[in-house]
């Protein structure tokens, strides 16, 4: 906590704003419940200033004479509380149930000032940002989607090769961003588990989903999308067990592309004056030493400090020189 002097300092600082927190005493109005006024509302809906996370009720309240004169008195302010909702009559009737004609004397009251700039953020309207990212995609009206039928057959030489649609091992074409479905259901596929893999980077699984337990079973199908623009331009189809040659490779293409549009939205609160902070004035702490007013509209008290209800008066004496011409003078012996 310091003094706002650098905010103090500027051409144009921010508003001084003015807090105030009344103390009860438990002992004297039996409770130590804790009020915090503010005369005025945030920028924010009309609500509560919030300041260090607690928040002030919006409530016309006035207090003047804080200033001190430099004649040697100690400032005796006065404070004006609205009483329209009769809630000062309220609670002065609970005091003076537990200690009768009290009417709130003694309760503590610390007037704080803060400057705007160290306000919480809450006490601000919302901001909400906005951005725009445009991406190229795969255009969806050039998608396909090719469904094959997978079974294992033996080709001239003997070799068990994957036909595809009941071609044997052909190279295969497809568009990245396109849907590619393998369909290993027939009982021919047992223990010959189709996949996929780049010549320069191995397996690849990328856009691959498998449906089933295992090959040549019912409902054993394998999904392949390859993803625009990354999915490889050297990929081959292949068996799991016994390698490329029952497969082939691939031929991949681009599709046509489309622009795709997406919008952001991030709301903030933020103070626009500054970055919130605990600094403040010195608070000005007094007591509510007596009861000046009470009517349908307002409730005023005046107020003293710690040392006017000790009864010490600080100075003990002060000369001036209106009482003793020698003051701040010096006279030769």
């Amino acid at each position: 906590m310091a003094i706002p002097t650098s905010e103090l300092q500027k051409i144009n600082p921010s508003a001084i704003i003015e807090l105030f927190e009344l103390q009860l005493i438990a002992s004297i109005h039996g409770s130590d419940q804790l009020y915090r006024w503010h005369s005025g509302s945030n920028q924010n809906g009309n609500g509560e200033i919030v300041w260090q996370g607690n928040s002030y009720a919006r409530f016309p309240v006035e207090a003047e004479g804080f200033e001190f004169t430099g004649k040697g008195q100690i400032p005796r302010p006065t404070l004006t509380v609205s009483n329209v909702l009769s809630t000062l009559t309220t609670l002065i009737a609970s005091v003076n149930a537990f200690t009768p004609a009290n009417d709130l004397n003694g309760a503590k009251l610390t007037r704080i000032r803060t400057t705007a700039d160290n306000l919480d953020a809450v006490n601000f309207a919302p901001v909400t940002t906005t951005s725009t990212t445009t991406t190229t995609i795969a255009d969806p009206a050039d998608a396909e989607t090719v469904t094959y039928t997978v079974t294992v057959v033996q080709d001239s030489g003997g070799n068990n090769v994957f036909a595809l649609n009941g071609v044997q091992k052909p190279v295969i074409t497809m568009k990245r961003g396109s849907t590619y479905i393998f369909n290993q259901e027939d009982s021919s596929n047992a223990n010959h588990q189709l996949a996929f893999k780049s010549d320069s980077g191995g397996s690849y699984t990328t856009g691959v989903t498998n449906t089933g337990t295992y090959a040549g079973q019912t409902n054993y199908i394998t999904t392949f999308q390859p993803p625009y623009p990354d999915a490889p331009s050297d990929l081959r189809y292949y068996c799991t067990s016994h390698g490329n040659g029952m497969g082939n490779t691939i031929t991949m293409n681009n599709p046509n592309t489309t622009i795709s549009t997406s919008t952001t939205s991030s709301t903030t609160q933020t103070n626009p004056f500054g970055t919130p902070s605990s600094n403040k004035f010195p608070d000005e702490i007094f007591f509510l030493d007596r009861k000046v007013l009470e009517n349908r509209e307002v409730v005023q008290y005046e107020l003293v400090s710690a040392l006017d209800l000790a009864n010490v008066r600080v100075p003990k004496r002060q000369i001036t020189r209106k009482d003793f011409d020698g003051v701040g003078t010096f006279i030769d012996a």
